[in-house]
C-alpha cells in the first residue's frame, strides 16, 4: 500500500526478470501495465545496456506510460559510467533514482514516485476536455 494525498493505493507489482527466458512472458505482463520500473544493478554494466530494448518493447505494447529508472546497489562501487546513466535519463526524460535495498535507501521513494506519476496521469485523463465532452459534460 502506498499513501498519497489521503488515498490508500494498492499496487500490483510483477517482477519479470531481464533474462531472455522471460521475453515472451514480458510482453504479456506489459499489456495492462500502468507504469514500469526498470532496475539496473550498478555493479553490473550489462544490466543498463539492455534497458533500451526493454523500454522499446514496453512502449510498443503499452504506449508511453510512467517510467521510473532505478539504480540498485548504490551501497557498492559502481562500474557504470556517470555519463551512461545521464544519457539514459535524458533519453527518457526521467531521473534515475539511486537505491539500496540492503541499506533501505530510496526504496519506498521509488514506489511513491511511481504511484504519484500513475495517479497524476489518471487525473489528467479524467479531467481532459475530450473525455468530458465524450461523457456529455459541458463547461
Amino acid at each position: 500500500m502506498v499513501n498519497i494525498d489521503d488515498l490508500h493505493i494498492k499496487l500490483v507489482i510483477w517482477d519479470i526478470g531481464g533474462q531472455d527466458d522471460f521475453a515472451l512472458l514480458r510482453r504479456a505482463y506489459y499489456a495492462n501495465a500502468s507504469g514500469a520500473f526498470f532496475v539496473f544493478d550498478t555493479t553490473r554494466a550489462d544490466t543498463i545496456r539492455r534497458i533500451d530494448d526493454w523500454i522499446s518493447t514496453l512502449f510498443g505494447v503499452t504506449g508511453k506510460i510512467p517510467l521510473v529508472l532505478v539504480e540498485n546497489k548504490v551501497d557498492l562501487p559502481s562500474v557504470i559510467e556517470a555519463d551512461a546513466k545521464k544519457q539514459l535519463a535524458q533519453k527518457y526524460k526521467v531521473e534515475i533514482l539511486p537505491t539500496s535495498a540492503k541499506d533501505d535507501v530510496n526504496v519506498e521513494e521509488a514506489f511513491t514516485k511511481m504511484t504519484r506519476e500513475i495517479l497524476s496521469r489518471a487525473r489528467a485523463r479524467r479531467a481532459s476536455p475530450v473525455r468530458k465532452q465524450a461523457a456529455g459534460i459541458r463547461h
